[in-house]
């Protein structure tokens, strides 16, 4: 018989983590903190978004955790929670391709991505906080904020200027969508 202190569950051993050491732990502290269940869809997620150095797109986490972790829709619904409680952060792509980067124990930052090739770098991080008090005084709340940068990266420029790749561009975003008639 198992002591009411007990658990034979698999994940037991994880539902009461100790003090963060690792940003998985940190992250287990985190989801415990807002009452959710630790799962093993959620630990692998966490597991993928720490092979990453940078934002990563919601297909390539499933990619990697794999369809017989979980499906795309939990994945979804992770980093949604995820993101609740701070632990990602969600950014953009200049095509809106939604990416999302662990932000545990990390200094904020946001992104300069290239509308070239894609390449997502750092940005030092500045402080919006005026706007949003100034927002709240207006009677918003719960408000957040999105920034993102996007230009051509110098390696880009070297290849191809950028007169030639904004209508690359263009052509390739307007082949992908439909024609729309009045």
């Amino acid at each position: 018989m198992i002591a009411a202190t007990q658990s034979n569950h698999p994940m037991g051993a994880l539902s009461q983590p100790k003090a963060a050491g690792s940003p998985l732990d940190e992250a287990l502290v985190r989801i415990r903190n807002a009452q959710m269940r630790i799962t093993k869809p959620r630990i692998a997620i966490i597991e993928s978004l720490m092979q990453h150095a940078g934002p990563v797109s919601i297909e390539c986490i499933h990619q990697e955790v794999g369809a017989s972790v979980c499906d795309l829709v939990t994945v979804y619904r992770c980093l949604s929670a995820f993101e609740t409680i701070r632990i990602v952060r969600r950014s953009y792509l200049h095509n809106g391709t939604c990416l999302y980067e662990l932000t545990l124990n990390e200094q904020q930052h946001y992104h300069v991505s290239c509308k070239a090739c894609g390449k997502t770098e750092k940005v030092e991080y500045f402080s919006v906080d005026g706007m949003e008090r100034m927002l709240q005084d207006r009677g918003y709340s719960e408000v957040t904020h999105v920034v993102g940068f996007f230009g051509v990266c110098p390696s880009c420029q070297q290849v191809a200027p950028a007169r030639e790749i904004a209508p690359a561009m263009t052509r390739s975003i307007n082949a992908a969508m439909p024609e729309v008639q009045a």
